[in-house]
């Protein structure tokens, strides 16, 4: 989409932008994730055709005329946090707006800088499979679980992970800046660096990453075709189904089906899917407070998981070639050892530490 110089955008209280996903619901994002669709003039009028709800949106000045309304027969649009839109009945902090230039907005990234190693794409999935943990030899918990997936697919390359091998991996292949983003997310959230590491490793070698717990009934041959290059699922999380509402938080209510799953990452080497999701952590990661992402388990799936995930592949879901897969038809396990928060002395659920440093 080209701007001009009278193109400005509805910013809320947190510094995101106001836009609108390709099935017209309304979110918010801070400016290194989103590319704008909801351009407006310097009174609030928005330009164009957009579809946005089923009923008008209505745009007021505040007193002082610094700040805006926007309304519809619903009440009073709110910049919820993490990224969801909500209504309220009265006007407070949330629900008011400012209207900025977007050459102004986007002037003022923080890490405008930084300059992302572009991987080239391959065309085809790494006969690779990649697991993480901190320790330094795979705990004995999954080690059975470890065994039978390298049994099942005997002509695979496993690749083991530990603390210090993701730290030389990421400096090798991405530098310094990277690392040092990496090393902001505090260790007492491992699953958040886990979160990370994936995206990197996957981006950069290619291949099928598998949470530690998980695995799969049959050989990954079976699943994977020679002309995939990644595959998507969501989870079955409709009502009476085996993961009756996993994945619908308002913070992905834009994508039909909620959340893409990410304990497993299946795609070939340099997928740009990829590259936006880890321009879209890196921006989190940067940008993080946590009035707006929160610690524990929500701040978790916020700035590295399936909710970054979801968020940075769904607006070039139509761009790039994938491939959308039944997990439980395909014999995807997503625990082996029930419930695995119970595995841990201290599960990041638990946690009420910031999630970055």
């Amino acid at each position: 989409m080209r701007y001009n110089t009278l193109s400005y955008v509805f910013v809320t209280n947190f510094g995101t932008i106001l836009n609108s996903s390709p099935n017209g619901i309304l979110y918010h994002a801070y400016p290194e994730e989103i590319t704008p669709n909801i351009i407006c003039d310097q009174n609030g009028k928005i330009n164009g055709s957009l579809k946005l709800l089923d009923e008008p949106l209505h745009v007021r000045s505040l007193a002082g005329g610094s700040h805006y309304s926007i309304s519809s027969n619903k009440g009073y649009l709110c910049s919820d946090i993490g990224g969801a839109i909500g209504w309220r009945q009265h006007c407070l902090a949330l629900e008011q707006f400012r209207i900025l230039p977007i050459q102004e907005v986007y002037k003022n990234i923080p890490y405008k800088n930084f300059i992302f190693p572009i991987k080239p794409q391959k065309f085809s999935i790494s006969h690779i499979i990649h697991q993480t943990y901190d320790d330094n030899e795979i705990p004995e918990i999954f080690q059975k679980n470890v065994e039978t997936l390298q049994t099942r697919n005997p002509t695979w390359k496993y690749m083991y992970w530990n603390s210090k091998n993701r730290h030389d991996f990421i400096y090798d292949f991405f530098g310094w800046e990277m690392l040092d983003a990496y090393l902001k997310i505090n260790p007492r959230y491992g699953a958040a660096r886990a979160d990370f590491f994936r995206y990197l490793c996957i981006y950069q070698l290619g291949g099928v990453y598998l949470d530690l717990k998980s695995n799969c009934e049959f050989a990954l041959d079976n699943i994977i075709r020679p002309d995939d290059q990644y595959l998507l699922s969501h989870w079955h999380n409709k009502r009476g189904e085996s993961a009756e509402g996993c994945g619908l938080g308002p913070e992905v209510e834009s994508v039909p089906e909620g959340e893409y799953q990410q304990w497993h990452i299946i795609a070939a080497a340099g997928h740009p899917f990829l590259m936006y999701v880890i321009k879209n952590v890196l921006a989190r990661i940067h940008r993080y407070s946590e009035s707006f992402y929160g610690n524990g388990k929500l701040g978790v799936l916020r700035v590295t998981g399936p909710y970054a995930y979801t968020m940075a592949i769904y607006p070039h879901i139509n761009e790039f070639s994938h491939r959308f897969f039944d997990y439980e038809k395909s014999g995807l396990i997503y625990s082996t050892i029930g419930d695995h928060t119970k595995v841990f002395k201290r599960h990041y659920s638990q946690e009420t530490s910031p999630l970055i440093l």
